[in-house]
C-alpha cells in the first residue's frame, strides 16, 4: 500500500490539516483478513489507524466484512473494550484494490506479554485478566444493543450447539471443493452428540486467547478480530481460547471467570466445542482456498492452508471419530498447549 495515498485518504476524510505517515504496514500474519497498522500525525498531534479489509479473493472467514465492522460500532461505547472504529468504506478510493474496507482507531499496546513463559504468577494474572474480559463479553446484553440484527441466534441455550453445527455445514458445503468424506463423517458424528444445556445464548468473540487481545500494563485494552463473532454458548470460547486454559490450572481460572460471570459453565460443553473447531478452523481454510484457485488472490500461504493444512486437520479428525469425545477433546487440548513454547505472535500486532 502506498503512504502517499493513504496520507492523501486520511487527510479526506478526517477533514483535517494535512495528515503524515509516519508508518505504515501490514500485520503478520494476517492471512484471514488484510490489516494496515499506521502511525501517523493529525494536525501535529500524534495518531494512529487500522485499516482492515478482504484479501483479493476473500476472507478466509466465510462471512462479509461488514459483519465483523457492525460488531465493533455496536460494542462501542459498551463494557467490552474495543478499537473506536471511525467509517466503512465500500472500496470506490482504490487503497484495497476497490474492495471494501474499513477504518478504526488505532490502540496503543502489544499482542505480547513479555516474560509469559517463565513466571508462572505471570500467567496466572494474564489467564485471570483474559477471564475478566470474556465475562465482560458473554454478559452483555447483547440484544439491547442490536447484536440480533447482525448475527444470527439461536432459539435458546438449549440450541446453541445445534444451531452452531448446522450454520457451519452448510457453510462447508458452500466452501468445499468436491467431496471430503472425513469432514461430513465428523459432522454427523459431533451432531449425534450435541450439548443439550449451556448457562445462556451470549455474544462470543470467536477467535480469543494468546496473540488475539491488545494488552498494556497487564491488562487487556482493546479486544480484536471479531470476525467469528457469533451468539451462543460460552463454553465456546473457552474451548477456542488458544492456550489461556494452558497457562495456569485451567480448573481455578474457570472458578474464577464463573465468579465475574455469575454463571456456571457446562464442563462437558467444553470438550465438545474442543472438537468442534477443528472442524470449523478447516471450513475457513477451503473457503480461503477458493480465490487461489480461481486465480484472484496468487498468496502461497492459501495452497498451503487450504489443501495441507486441510489434509493435517482431515487426519486428526479421523483419529478422533474412533474415540470418545473427552478423549478427542484432550487430543485437541494438547496440541493448542503446545503454542505455549513459542511466543504470542497474534492477529493484528495492535489494536
Amino acid at each position: 500500500m502506498d503512504p502517499g495515498a493513504v496520507c492523501r485518504y486520511l487527510t479526506e476524510r478526517l477533514g483535517a490539516g494535512p495528515v503524515l505517515v509516519t508508518s505504515l504496514h501490514q500485520t503478520f500474519p494476517g492471512q484471514s483478513q488484510e490489516t494496515w497498522l499506521v502511525d501517523a500525525t493529525v494536525d501535529g498531534e500524534p495518531r494512529g489507524f487500522v485499516l482492515r479489509g478482504n484479501p483479493p479473493g476473500g476472507g478466509i472467514v466465510p462471512f462479509p466484512l461488514r459483519r465483523e465492522w457492525e460488531v465493533y460500532r455496536r460494542l462501542t461505547g459498551s463494557p467490552v473494550p474495543v478499537a473506536t472504529p471511525l467509517w466503512f468504506d465500500e472500496g470506490a478510493c482504490g487503497l484495497f484494490g476497490g474492495r471494501p474496507f474499513f477504518v478504526r482507531d488505532l490502540v496503543p499496546g502489544s499482542t505480547h506479554v513479555p516474560g509469559l513463559q517463565d513466571d508462572p504468577a505471570l500467567r496466572r494474572a494474564v489467564a485471570h485478566e483474559h477471564a475478566r474480559a470474556l465475562a465482560a463479553v458473554h454478559t452483555l446484553d447483547w440484544e439491547a444493543l442490536g447484536l440480533g440484527e447482525v448475527l444470527d441466534p439461536p432459539t435458546g441455550p438449549a440450541d446453541a450447539a445445534r444451531h452452531e453445527v448446522e450454520t457451519w455445514w452448510r457453510i462447508f458445503d458452500e466452501v468445499r471443493p468436491g467431496p471430503m468424506p472425513v469432514v461430513t463423517e465428523a459432522l454427523y458424528w459431533l451432531h449425534d452428540q450435541l450439548p443439550r444445556a449451556a448457562p445462556c445464548v451470549a455474544l462470543l468473540k470467536g477467535n480469543n486467547g494468546l496473540g488475539e487481545e491488545i494488552w498494556r500494563d497487564g491488562r487487556i485494552v482493546a479486544l480484536s478480530d471479531w470476525e467469528l463473532a457469533s451468539l451462543g454458548d460460552p463454553a465456546q470460547d473457552w474451548a477456542f481460547s488458544q492456550g489461556m486454559l494452558a497457562l495456569a490450572d485451567a480448573e481455578e481460572t474457570l472458578r474464577f471467570y464463573e465468579s465475574v460471570a455469575g454463571f456456571t459453565l457446562v464442563r462437558e460443553n467444553l470438550a465438545f466445542y474442543r472438537v468442534w473447531t477443528v472442524v470449523k478452523a478447516l471450513c475457513c481454510v477451503t473457503a480461503g482456498l477458493r480465490g487461489f484457485l480461481d486465480g484472484r488472490d496468487p498468496r502461497v500461504a492459501l495452497p498451503a492452508m487450504g489443501f495441507g493444512g486441510v489434509k493435517v486437520m482431515e487426519s486428526l479428525l479421523a483419529t478422533m471419530v474412533t474415540m470418545d469425545l473427552a478423549a478427542a477433546a484432550e487430543l485437541v487440548a494438547a496440541l493448542e498447549g503446545s503454542r505455549l513454547s513459542e511466543p504470542a505472535a497474534g492477529g493484528e500486532g495492535r489494536g
